[in-house]
């Protein structure tokens, strides 16, 4: 028996067992690998790879049996159409991102809802993009969206001093600067809009301002605070019952505004305490001969604490106590009528928040506040309070905004100290095609005067307005209002249209 030659041969087969076994494996002829690699799902960004170094391949909708399994005999297992991909990248390289399937099943605009890294490389980040909005400015950890706009506009106003109309430029500024943090945020917004009068009566420009800035700091899972400061200027309203009677100009007020709050979990206890603090500063009045006129007796400070606790019945529903108590002091002790209407509040009202996810999200209270006046000849006030939010989205590119307030505001001089002033706001903006939004907005002032024998006055607001965008980065609009103030016999009507430039 030749044993050599038979040692030799039973080698060689078995290298041919083995060069064949591996091209099996890693050069398939079969249809099980080919099968699979064909419905091979997209990557979810950030998924670890295997421990033999092939990457996973776990279906971005979540579904486990998305993709067959092979087996080294070539038989296969049926297997469901892909689902569609869900991620695009981004424009720098190596930076994925995932877009979340809507409602439906499929993916979002390119725009909506993207995961994109925060600059401070925090976990699990998400970038909310709404629809049409403009990518911004990076300054570093922040995204600036400013605007800039220019308006022509025509008005006409009928009151008790007769007929006026003026024709008007309105420029206008806009940005939001937002952090991008894992952890806490800021965002400071602001506007402003400085009129020009180039027809009809050269009196009545209404220059604006707003600028506010609010920081969050997440403390723990449970505990959440807030720091917020702002500054306003707006011209005092003709229909306003401090205004003066026959001026030429109405005085400007600046308001400086500074709070703290915080916020905490008990179980199923909410637990809320806010501070408000405000400055207010009025310019002088403009009479009809020109000469100034002194609103510093108005010049005031002001400060509010309340407390806040609630009970979670359920996720949506969460009703509430709050307490709250105020001070207001003027500059001068004495007004210019000689009265001290340096002023303490009390109120307490009960209500709910409810929060039925992205639908709808709200709260309403009724309650009772009560204001008392330094001087005695000024009698004190009571209010039942009625106040409020709801942001409601029927469907996707539709908006009903509501609110609800209640104040009691103080007059400028004379033996009464103030009138009660309930106001109601509304707004709905709906997309009737994906680059044009129309709006409709609506408000109503109730003021009730207590301490005196004045009528009530009901003021109406209405308007409308479109915005086409152009494209990306510019937009047309185009708006119309009304109000009237029935007491007052005064009426005014607006019309405007100009171009929005955002960045």
């Amino acid at each position: 028996m030749n044993v050599k030659g038979t040692a030799i041969r039973l080698s060689t087969s078995r290298k041919a067992a083995s060069l064949l076994l591996a091209c099996t494996i890693f050069y398939p002829q079969g249809s099980a690998f080919a099968q699979n690699a064909a419905t091979a799902t997209p990557m979810v960004p950030g998924a670890a790879s295997a421990a033999d170094g092939t990457a996973s391949t776990t279906p971005a909708t979540g579904d486990a049996a998305g993709t067959g399994t092979g087996t080294g005999t070539g038989t296969t297992q049926a297997t469901p159409a892909p689902p569609p991909q869900l991620w695009r990248p981004s424009s720098n390289p190596g930076d994925p991102i995932y877009e979340q399937p809507d409602e439906a099943g499929q993916p979002y605009a390119e725009a909506e809802n993207p995961y994109a890294p925060t600059m401070d490389g925090g976990e699990n980040p998400r970038i909310a993009t709404e629809p049409g909005q403009t990518p911004g400015i990076r300054l570093g950890t922040f995204v600036l969206r400013p605007s800039i706009s220019q308006t022509v506009n025509t008005e006409k106003q009928t009151n008790t001093g007769g007929p006026s109309r003026r024709n008007y430029l309105t420029t206008g500024i806009r940005g939001t600067l937002t952090s991008d943090w894992s952890r806490h945020a800021l965002t400071v917004t602001g506007d402003g809009a400085w009129e020009r009068n180039f027809g009809g009566d050269k009196n009545g420009e209404e220059p604006r301002a707003n600028i506010e800035a609010n920081l969050r700091l997440d403390l723990s899972g449970e505990t959440t605070a807030n720091l917020k400061a702002g500054y306003e200027f707006s011209r005092e309203s003709t229909t306003d019952p401090n205004a003066l009677t026959g001026a030429a100009v109405q005085g400007g007020e600046h308001r400086f505004t500074a709070g703290a709050s915080i916020e905490r979990d008990f179980g199923k206890l909410r637990g809320l305490a806010a501070l408000d603090l405000s400055r207010t500063v009025y310019t002088d009045a403009k009479g009809l001969d020109g000469q100034p006129i002194s609103l510093s007796d108005r010049d005031q400070m002001g400060a509010n604490l309340r407390g806040r606790i609630g009970y979670e019945l359920s996720p949506a529903l969460i009703p509430f106590l709050e307490l709250n108590v105020g001070t207001t002091k003027y500059d001068r002790h004495l007004d210019n009528s000689g009265y001290a209407r340096s002023s303490n509040a009390y109120g307490a009202k009960i209500g709910a928040e409810v929060d039925l996810g992205e639908k709808t999200r709200g709260e309403a209270a009724i309650g009772y506040l009560r204001k008392q006046y330094d001087d005695d000849r000024l009698a004190a006030i009571g209010a039942l309070t009625l106040d409020g939010k709801l942001n409601w989205s029927p469907q996707r590119g539709t908006n009903v905004n509501l609110g609800l307030r209640t104040t009691i505001e103080d007059f400028a001089g004379g033996p009464q100290g103030g009138w009660i002033s309930y106001r109601l706001d509304a707004g709905l903006t709906h997309e009737l095609r994906n680059n044009l939004v129309a709006r409709l907005t609506g408000q109503v002032v109730h003021r009730t005067f207590p301490s005196s024998n004045t009528e009530n006055a009901v003021e109406y607001t209405a308007g409308a307005g479109l915005t086409w965008g152009l494209n990306r980065y510019l937009d047309l609009t185009a708006d119309v209002s009304y109000q009237w103030t029935p007491v007052y016999d005064s009426n005014e009507f607006r019309v405007g249209a100009g171009l929005v430039l955002k960045r």
